[in-house]
């Protein structure tokens, strides 16, 4: 008879809490997609690469979830348990024992639970496929559909996602033990006991809230954070949006006592009070996913960032087939020449000089200038730091244009007194204003800036560290040598392990410190936030190395959003469809005073999307500045050609798209518990 009821109760529940069970559902697809990732034979050669980066990452971030998942299970068990309560607070006053309560509760959610385990096997499998081509598409590798099931994938999801279930389960069941047949009762009114006096006075907080909410971003935007101070500030931001929804409550009963101009307008007395009501109860609730949203927005916009650069910019970090580094002035790369020529066809190789005069006129303007070194809080002396060699770097002009003869470009030209500035697509600005205050001296003479060339040029610590001066051959010679590189043209691609086997010829790697070991300061650049620096550097084995490192962070980082999104979603929605009982009674008072259904359908709809609105509004200011922010910083620091605004703005895309669904399937719910 238990087991009966039970089933009965939880076929009743799936069918008023289906956005529940349709999140769930999403959320066991998607733990099985990325779990399965961990252990595909499909990508094992592909992990082999990557040095296993993303089996730990998706690890990483799983086990970072199961927070996130657990407080939604916890939540919504909570909640059935409270809109149930005074059903068993019924059955223990007809006789029937708490324990079997407790037992038929815990089997209505196991039901419920394992429904949606089972539901999300297929979408799962569906998801892992779909992921698995796209990872093999990154690769520039064929992959054909495979029916494969990973069982150590299954078999992850399944635990991670039942011992999350059971600690919810158990979390409830103990609270339940402690209750009385009182507190089953009126467990559902016990968010009504607030103090009027106190929701007044909490209309302080809204304005505190908005107060440092600014004071924060001017922290931000004017460079103003440190390690010290970063994360306290940032713990007080999360804090300062529970204290909004505790204010705005405040302020909202304030105008309703003080009858504020239009308040009787329409149906606003209405909805004003349903809105200050529910915020009242909920304010907690509204902040947490405020909070998540946010989190969502800032991590789709940052995956998108990282996609985006793969998608642009690795072809340009990466110009030459194979570059070398090398400290000794006049190394002629004898063994690397002969691997090559071993290993690869070489179409087109070339063995030059950098060189120095002994000047840092340019080094020393640019760290005074550029807004990398003044942001670094903590350096007092700039001379002391190594992203820049100890000299200025000059060339050839006939190495420069050999090797854009490499690259398919036309060479250029200089007259006796002229150079040319050649530096990456970011510091165009900054080099222009340099040619303007400083001047370069070579050889006893002043030479006059030619132009500055921004094509893709190896200039993290191959041809340059962000720039090189180019020079006739002439003023050139009479400079010292400085370092040795080495670039080839290949026919063809570069084998696997070519870099490997290059880079064992010449180590200069400290096997105990992991630290460089050159003659010379070895300078690797300013990119802040991808650096691409190495002394031997293959394009294609590179190429995939680096592919599946911005994977790795990309692929979690949507996970991390897609799971935020649904939860939060799920429990906006499964709060108003819950609620549409009680409200019903309101509506229909409505009713009788005249509404027809269509008007009445209006105020559902203007309810809905008040208590929608907060939320989302509050998450889309707060994610878009600091989204913003980010992708200027981005945008800047990689020279990627990309608006920030374009990241953010695709992200708000794909989040409005799936907010309107969860709003729509709220609304049909909420008018068809109504009528």
């Amino acid at each position: 008879m238990l087991n009966k009821l039970a089933f009965r109760n939880a076929r009743r529940s799936m069918r008023d809490y289906l956005i529940y069970l349709v999140t769930m559902t999403i959320i066991s697809a998607l733990m099985l997609a990325f779990n399965s990732l961990i252990f595909s034979r499909d990508l094992k050669a592909l992990y082999a690469q990557g040095g296993g980066i993303m089996a730990a990452m998706l690890c990483l971030v799983t086990f970072f979830l199961i927070f996130i998942i657990a407080w939604l299970f916890h939540y919504m068990i909570r909640f059935m348990l409270e809109k149930r309560s005074r059903e068993f607070g019924t059955y223990l006053l007809m006789g029937m024992k708490r324990k079997e309560i407790r037992k038929l509760f815990t089997r209505e959610n196991l039901l419920i639970g394992a429904a949606a385990l089972i539901l999300g096997i297929l979408p799962g499998l569906f998801f892992q496929q779909i992921l698995t081509a796209i990872f093999y598409h990154i690769f520039q590798r064929a992959y054909h559909l495979s029916a494969e099931v990973s069982g150590y994938g299954l078999l992850m999801t399944v635990c991670l996602f039942g011992a999350v279930y059971f600690l919810a389960l158990w979390r409830n069941r103990r609270a339940f033990k402690k209750m009385k047949i009182y507190d089953l009762l009126y467990l559902d009114r016990q968010n009504q006991m607030l103090r009027r006096k106190q929701t007044k006075r909490s209309a302080v907080w809204l304005f505190l809230a908005v107060a440092y909410t600014i004071l924060f971003f001017s922290f931000l935007f004017t460079g103003s954070f440190n390690m010290a101070n970063v994360w306290p500030m940032s713990a007080g931001l999360i804090v300062c949006v529970y204290l909004f929804y505790a204010g705005l409550s405040g302020l909202t009963a304030i105008r309703i006592e003080r009858q504020g101009k239009g308040i009787y307008k329409g149906e606003r007395i209405f909805l004003l009070r349903q809105m200050a009501s529910k915020i009242k109860t909920m304010r907690f609730t509204m902040g947490s996913i405020t909070v998540l949203l946010a989190l969502a927005l800032v991590g789709c916009s940052a995956a998108m960032m990282l996609s985006d650069y793969q998608n642009k910019m690795l072809e340009t970090e990466l110009p030459f087939d194979v570059i070398m580094f090398s400290d000794e002035k006049d190394d002629d790369f004898a063994r690397q020449i002969a691997i090559l020529e071993k290993e690869a066809e070489p179409e087109a190789l070339r063995v030059y000089r950098v060189y120095e005069n002994g000047s840092t006129t340019v080094n020393d303007w640019l760290r005074e200038n550029l807004p990398y070194f003044q942001n670094k809080s903590q350096q007092t002396e700039n001379t002391g730091s190594s992203e820049y060699f100890d000299y200025d770097t000059y060339m050839k002009l006939s190495d420069y244009n050999a090797l854009r003869q490499m690259l398919g470009e036309e060479p250029i030209r200089l007259g006796e007194r002229q150079y040319l500035i050649q530096t990456k697509e970011r510091l165009k600005d900054s080099f222009q204003r340099f040619r303007k205050e400083t001047g370069i001296e070579a050889a006893g003479h002043s030479l006059s800036c030619a132009g500055i060339e921004t094509i893709p040029f190896a200039q993290s610590g191959e041809n340059g560290a962000d720039y090189i001066l180019v020079v006739p051959d002439r003023l050139a010679n009479s400079m010292n040598p400085f370092y040795s590189l080495l670039a080839a043209d290949l026919k063809g691609s570069a084998p696997d392990g070519l870099q490997d086997l290059l880079a064992d010829s010449k180590d200069y790697e400290n096997e105990e410190t992991g630290e460089m070991e050159a003659v010379i300061t070895w300078g690797y650049g300013t990119n802040e936030i991808i650096t691409m620096a190495a002394t031997v550097m293959v394009r294609d084995n590179m190429m995939g190395e680096m592919r599946f490192v911005l994977a790795s962070m990309a692929y979690p980082l949507f996970y991390i959003a897609i799971v935020f999104l649904c939860v939060s979603m799920t429990i906006l929605s499964v709060q108003q469809l819950s609620d549409s009982a009680k409200y019903r009674f309101r509506y229909q008072v409505l009713s009788k005073l005249g509404l027809r259904e269509r008007e009445i359908g209006r105020i559902v709809l203007k309810q809905l999307a008040s208590y929608y609105l907060w939320p989302m509004l509050m998450a889309v200011i707060l994610s878009g500045i600091l989204s913003i922010y980010a992708g200027q910083r981005f945008v800047f620091y990689t020279g990627i050609p990309t608006s920030a605004l374009f990241y953010y703005g695709i992200s708000l895309l794909i989040f409005a798209g799936v907010y309107l669904l969860y709003f729509a399937a709220t609304y049909t719910g909420f008018k068809r518990n109504l009528f």
